[in-house]
């Protein structure tokens, strides 16, 4: 963030513009890593609901904070008589437009919705020595991210599951120290002053932004001991008015709560309570030494499951509260406070989906009013229009713009030798290096390619693709791309999640942390192998479900490769295929080879015309056997006649063309070859390939297009051949048993 100055008619230094734009910079920065701002002066906040995240907010309570703010700014002028906002926020839009309503603002961070606590550390009060000392004196440093404060003082960022507010206890008295938790805000580090001054650097900035997204450090237990010394504040129970609260005490009052071992059981429940604990070790410590407040302890395990178990339901934290010991006695009415309350501020949890039920069955999804992200971040499940109207947009986020978008499911059909591998390959590395594609922006994301046939081939292609890029003078260092070799099978009759569905899940996430990066896209390469040992024929609202379920497991694009029929229509089998997916890609080759990528009879995210790209395959040389032959693979590029793609397009002279040795033995086995993608293009549903008649003028071009891609051991290409020719290697092919005739018409072997 340069500081650009301006120099007024005065001579005076004016900072004012690039001030304004290193502020909104640094908003934009944390909200896009999904820590919730706002704007504020630096100490008064400028909006009202600032601890709350906007997502979370009723239609009541937006309602009564803008009737706040109107009464409090009746007296000004007419534009900041009604809110810009309400509330925290991640969302980019939102952001841009409340910093343009204050320009001046610095931005400043929603401790509670981020799942922060702030360490204080006072100057006046001689707190950064004292602190330091009292961690010194526990043998243990202070290894949080922290920033200098203008005064000389700093702040320490700590995880905040829920516990701590703004209470400082004794750390106030005895180490000059405030807490800034739930409830409470910190101006963001890189913010600029309108004085001048500045709230740490780029550096911090940055240094927070990582630690956040790696996890941040627990506050250590001689820290939390002083607090809770000072008296721990509870959270204030929500009233009996609040229409969540009357919704869930009515529910409640039902009596019908499941029993706790369908729910919780370690073999046969629905959730796993070792797998919450594996991954929030605090929630461990609570389930098996519960503290002597019974009403904290229910609320903070709720908090918990809430935020690990995407759309837990009321019933079900009954259920738990009956049988855990550190619930005590309890009232529905205690319940219902108590679970909606947490719904409002869950637990950030790190889930793997498929262990804290994410993946379960859709039958078996709860009817509830809310539903928890695998973030930790409230969606409701239905809105009335008097919540939407006003509400903040919430817009695609694309991996790759105007045609891939995580959150989504696709079907990419095309027949065999299309080259549907090549291109998925190849869209999958640009967004896993954050490369532009076909003059596309690219949001960098970790891909799972899950490779079903043949996982060394993809592995080659990633080798040859990683080597291209690099000779071309791109930094190919730092992708986030995680082959996944099978099996994964993702159809159960019953509907329900299948084990590897589930580990899928599992990978995907563990390498989200690993890289520290969303992840953007799963391919499953191909649907035949995964559906197995359904039909996708009939079971398509299976597989569907389950590529549903991985998106609302791991907030990826889910794009599985398929086949057309035989007729032309674009996906072959169950209609729920097309119905049940948000786009369809049609990837296809003409009889000279080159290849063109087209939104199919389906694409509901955007602008389907955006959605037209070339491309042709180039086989390369990549190395050689222990016999000295060479191995080759086949990339997709930029076909000559598609638009510039800049880095993606691959230069002749940069690589070499796969060889072939030319003899009479050679070309039968290249007619086969040709011979089967032909058969595959033209085969009907159902069909054998060795039942498709082929001709020789079908043969001789596409004989001639395969040719074309491939060299001589002299380096010569090799040289298109006439319709005699060609009729003489059928010939050669049906002496060696490799084809069969009636009349003028062959069929592959069996």
């Amino acid at each position: 963030m340069n500081d650009v100055s301006t120099q007024s008619p005065r001579g005076i230094v004016d900072n004012s513009n690039a001030r304004r734009s290193t502020n909104l910079k640094v908003a934009l920065y944390f909200a896009g890593l999904g820590i919730p701002v706002f704007p504020s002066s630096g100490k008064t906040p400028l909006i009202k609901g600032f601890n709350r995240l906007d997502t979370t907010l009723t239609s009541e309570e937006i309602a009564r904070y803008t009737a706040q703010y109107v009464e409090e700014n009746k007296d000004r002028d007419r534009r900041n008589q009604t809110p810009i906002h309400v509330g925290a926020t991640t969302n980019i839009e939102v952001v841009k437009r409340m910093f343009r309503r204050y320009r001046d603002a610095v931005p400043s961070i929603a401790c509670g919705p981020a799942g922060i606590v702030v360490l204080d550390a006072d100057q006046k009060d001689d707190g950064p020595a004292k602190l330091v000392a009292k961690f010194k004196e526990h043998l243990a440093e202070i290894s949080a991210p922290r920033i200098t404060t203008q005064s000389g003082g700093f702040h320490a960022y700590y995880a905040n599951d829920g516990t701590y507010t703004n209470k400082a206890g004794a750390l106030k008295k005895d180490c000059g120290t405030d807490v800034r938790g739930m409830g409470g805000q910190t101006v963001a580090p890189g913010a600029w002053r309108e004085d001048g001054k500045r709230y740490g650097t780029e550096r911090d900035m940055l240094a927070l932004g990582a630690a956040w997204k790696a996890g941040l450090p627990k506050l250590p237990t001689f820290i939390t001991e002083m607090i809770a010394q000072g008296g721990s504040e509870s959270a204030v129970p929500l009233s009996d008015a609040d229409p969540i609260v009357k919704e869930l005490m009515k529910r409640l009052g039902a009596g019908e709560w499941p029993d706790f071992e369908v729910t919780f059981d370690a073999d046969v429940g629905k959730y796993c309570l070792d797998c919450i604990r594996e991954r929030a070790p605090e929630f461990g410590e609570l389930y098996d030494a519960p503290g002597a407040d019974r009403s904290t302890n229910r609320f903070q395990m709720a908090r918990y499951l809430v935020g690990a178990i995407p759309r837990f339901t009321v019933e079900e934290y009954a259920s738990f509260c009956e049988r855990w010991e550190g619930a005590g006695d309890f009232t529905s009415r205690d319940l219902a406070r108590e679970f909606a309350k947490a719904v409002r501020s869950p637990a950030r949890v790190p889930t793997d989906g498929g262990a804290f039920g994410a993946v379960e069955g859709e039958d078996d999804a709860p009817e509830d009013a809310q539903a928890v992200s695998k973030a930790g971040t409230v969606v409701r499940r239905f809105d009335y229009i008097e919540d939407l109207i006003g509400a903040p947009l919430r817009f695609l986020e694309w991996a790759i713009k105007f045609f891939i978008a995580r959150g989504t499911t696709s079907i990419v059909s095309g027949l065999w030798g299309a080259g549907k591998t090549a291109v998925f390959a190849d869209i999958a590395l640009h967004i896993a290096h954050g490369f532009e594609w076909r003059g596309r922006k690219v949001r960098k994301g970790v891909v799972v390619y899950v490779a079903l046939e043949n996982a060394n081939d993809v592995e080659r292609r990633v080798s040859a693709w990683h080597s291209s890029m690099d000779n071309a003078g791109h930094d190919v260092q730092g992708g986030a791309f995680v082959l996944h070799r099978g099996p994964c099978r993702l159809f159960d009759p019953t509907g329900k999640p299948t084990r590897d569905e589930k580990d899928l899940i599992v990978i995907a996430n563990e390498a989200g942390k690993h890289y520290g990066l969303p992840v953007a896209m799963v391919v499953i390469d191909t649907l035949s192998q995964s559906i197995a040992p359904g039909d996708d024929k009939v079971d398509g609202g299976v597989f569907t479900a389950a590529m549903q379920r991985i998106v609302a497991a791991t907030g990826a694009n889910v794009t599985a490769l398929h086949h057309p029929t035989k007729a032309g229509q674009d996906v072959r089998g169950d209609g729920a295929l097309q119905g049940n997916v948000d786009t369809i890609i049609v990837v296809a080759r003409d009889g000279s080879g080159s290849g063109s990528i087209k939104a199919g009879s389906k694409y509901r995210i955007g602008d389907p015309g955006k959605v037209n790209f070339r491309y042709r395959l180039k086989p390369l040389v990549i190395g050689h056997d222990e016999d000295g032959d060479e191995i080759g693979v086949v990339l997709a590029v930029e076909d000559a006649r598609g638009a510039s793609m800049g880095i993606v397009d691959i230069d002749d002279d940069d690589v070499p063309m796969l060889k072939r040795r030319d003899k009479m033995e050679d070309r039968v086995e290249m007619l086969i070859e040709v011979g089967t993608e032909v058969a595959g293009k033209f085969a009907a549903e159902g069909e054998a390939l060795r039942e498709v008649a082929l001709d020789v003028p079908q043969l001789f071009k596409a004989m001639n297009a395969y040719r074309a891609q491939f060299a001589s051991l002299e380096g010569k290409p090799l040289p298109p051949l006439d319709k005699k020719n060609v009729w003489r290697v059928a010939q050669a092919a049906l002496a060696a048993g490799r084809l069969t005739s009636k009349g003028t018409r062959y069929f592959l072997a069996a």
